[in-house]
């Protein structure tokens, strides 16, 4: 069965899209994977593909919700690696009724219809609680959580991890850690904040770290891969190392137990 990880902060800029990117690319080149775009702003669609597409998210929830069985065609990007495109009309669900009634419902049965297709499926999650995020929430095996240093507090991480909790879920969803992205080694902060993170959240924080670099950004605006865009490029190995460490970590930490030892952990320390 595939395996479906949703990469996912509440902070933004913190380099969720070019994580889904990176790891897709780096993934499609062993995998079968499918991305699929769950933010209105659809910078991971615009990232692979530069048209509109008329089978989006967006389309394929409104047929669902119409009761119909849509005929579901991710885009291909190259022969491993499909995408669903997102849609900025997703935005317009958040306050449709039947969406918040059925919203997990409906992205059941989109996920039941294709895993059998991929290895991986990655999710581009908007920064928002909203019902996209919480009805995807309860169909999909694993989050992980990008950061930068400059944004990351460990009591923001935690209220994360809690909120991730509250949500119903079909199974046990995974936890495969925190990573620090845009990070500066040489900077004495940066080094400070991860050290800290270290200690306090153990092996929920990756050791591999993606380090600040503009090519990200210019990979990103010609649709490239950071991995095409420059042979030499110091944080593509980053990104290649960073997606071998998450295979690595699937099914290793329940979020539930996770969320347990954090609480007990407080409830000593008081």
């Amino acid at each position: 069965m595939s395996q479906s990880i949703a990469v996912y902060n509440f902070k933004g800029g913190v380099g969720k899209t070019s994580t889904v990117l990176s790891l897709a690319h780096s993934w499609s080149r062993s995998f079968k994977v499918l991305v699929i775009d769950c933010d209105p702003q659809a910078n991971l669609t615009q990232a692979l593909t530069d048209s509109d597409h008329h089978h989006s998210l967006f389309s394929l929830t409104k047929e669902f919700l119409h009761n119909e069985q849509p005929d579901i065609q991710p885009l291909e990007i190259h022969q491993y690696l499909h995408l669903i495109p997102g849609d900025y009309r997703m935005a317009e669900m958040e306050s449709n009724t039947q969406f918040i009634s059925f919203g997990h419902i409906i992205f059941y049965k989109l996920l039941s219809a294709i895993r059998h297709n991929y290895d991986f499926i990655l999710l581009d999650f908007p920064t928002h609680f909203g019902v996209t995020v919480k009805s995807f929430l309860a169909n999909i095996n694993s989050i992980l959580i990008p950061a930068t240093p400059g944004s990351f507090s460990v009591a923001g991480f935690k209220k994360l991890l809690t909120y991730l909790q509250s949500v119903n879920h079909e199974h046990a969803l995974q936890i495969l850690g925190i990573f620090f992205n845009q990070y500066r080694k040489q900077t004495l902060f940066h080094q400070k904040i991860a050290r800290e993170a270290e200690q306090q959240l153990g092996n929920l924080i990756l050791d591999q770290r993606v380090r600040e670099s503009i090519r990200v950004s210019e990979a990103n605006e010609q649709n490239e891969s950071v991995y095409a865009f420059t042979n030499q490029s110091a944080v593509a190995e980053d990104f290649l190392k960073l997606s071998e460490e998450v295979i690595e970590r699937i099914n290793r930490l329940n979020l539930a137990e996770v969320v347990e030892k954090l609480q007990k952990q407080e409830v000593q320390t008081r």
